[in-house]
C-alpha cells in the first residue's frame, strides 16, 4: 500500500531539520519523509538560516543547542517568518527554562533520544491545533 495525501495528514508539507548531530539528523530526514513531507536538512544556525529566510518552511524541527547559537532564536525567526508555522525544538538536554522558552514561542519540545512515532505525534497534533486556529479565526 502506497503512502497518499489522504493517508497521510502532512504530506507535501515543507519542513526544514536543524540538527548538528549526523544520526540524529538522518533519523529526523528519514521519520519526515516517511511521512510523506519535503525535507531540507541542515547541520548549524547559519546553513538553517540561510535556508529558512530563502523560504520559509510549514515545519521546523531544530535541536536547541546549535554551537554558538540556538534553535531558540531560529524559532523566533521562523515564527516572525510564518505565524502559523508548526515548531519543534529537541534536546538531550531537559532544561525547564529552554522548555518554557520553547513553549512561549508556541513550540513544542520534544526530549532526545528521538523516537520517530512520538515526533509524529506531535507533528500531527500541533497541524491539527493550527487547523483549529484557523476555524476560530475565520
Amino acid at each position: 500500500m502506497t503512502a497518499t495525501s489522504e493517508s497521510l495528514p502532512l504530506w507535501g508539507m515543507r519542513a526544514l531539520v536543524v540538527e548538528p548531530d549526523q544520526t540524529d539528523r538522518d533519523l529526523l530526514v528519514s521519520t519526515l519523509t516517511s511521512a510523506g513531507l519535503i525535507v531540507t536538512a541542515a547541520d548549524s544556525f547559519t546553513s538553517a538560516h540561510t535556508r529558512l529566510v530563502r523560504r520559509p518552511p510549514t515545519i521546523l524541527v531544530t535541536e536547541i543547542r546549535l554551537g554558538n547559537h540556538n534553535g531558540l532564536h531560529l524559532a523566533h525567526i521562523a515564527r516572525w517568518l510564518r505565524q502559523q508555522m508548526i515548531l519543534v525544538v529537541t534536546s538531550h538536554y531537559r532544561d525547564p527554562v529552554l522548555t518554557r522558552d520553547a513553549e512561549s514561542l508556541g513550540a513544542t519540545f520534544v526530549p532526545k533520544p528521538l523516537r520517530p512515532g512520538r515526533l509524529l505525534v506531535t507533528l500531527y497534533r500541533a497541524y491539527r491545533g493550527l487547523l483549529s486556529e484557523r476555524e476560530v479565526n475565520a
